[in-house]
């Protein structure tokens, strides 16, 4: 997002977590049930079984080993050294990595992507992250900030690094987005209908 339209912290920037139901669609996607291991995130905001933490718990991830399945949503002000990092693992340790990263076909990271990712998935939309929070990140008037570049995931596996790099165009929002949607109108509602009844009895 341009730091000229927001009024988020650049540090919590680097924070921002990918929602949920895009997830469980990539998991779909790849048929698997889950990440075992995300290897940068918040513990309240991990998508993976386990996690590591660098900022509450020191656990660098760049220096440790990782898990059969590890989805990585990387520091977007650094994320050429995750890449590397999710590229050793499958060459020396058999390990596959999802990860998240927005589509600048200029940067040095991108083309790292492009010549060792086993594929890449591009999407016809563009996701809107969450605050570390769950809530929306706002813009500078406080509004939802609408999302300001469009992402791709790359998938990292031992077959990627002696094969070409294959290209998927991929909605996934399909079957997943509505669902999670509908889930959080129902949520809402309940807390309305709660907050209601609460209000009643203290009358």
């Amino acid at each position: 997002m341009k730091s000229h339209e927001s009024k988020t912290p650049e540090k919590e920037k680097d924070l921002a977590q990918t929602p949920k139901w895009f997830i469980e669609s990539l998991c779909s996607l790849l048929r698997i049930d889950y990440f075992e291991l995300d290897v940068c995130a918040l513990e309240a905001t991990k998508k993976a079984e386990t996690c590591y933490s660098l900022q509450e718990r020191g656990e660098n991830c760049l220096k440790l080993d990782w898990d059969l399945w590890n989805w990585l949503n990387p520091p977007f002000s650094n994320i050429k050294p995750f890449l590397e990092k999710a590229v050793y693992e499958s060459d020396s340790g058999f390990k596959n990595t999802a990860a998240i990263m927005p589509n600048h076909p200029e940067t040095a990271y991108v083309r790292y992507l492009k010549e060792h990712a086993d594929t890449i998935i591009e999407m016809p939309f563009r996701l809107k992250f969450l605050r570390p929070d769950g809530t929306p990140f706002l813009d500078k008037y406080g509004k939802e900030q609408s999302p300001q570049f469009s992402c791709i995931v790359g998938i990292f596996t031992p077959l990627g690094l002696i094969k070409p790099t294959s290209y998927i165009y991929h909605d996934f929002r399909t079957g997943f987005q509505k669902k999670a949607l509908k889930v959080q109108g129902e949520k809402l509602q309940s807390e309305k209908t709660h907050a209601k009844q609460h209000n009643k009895s203290n009358t």
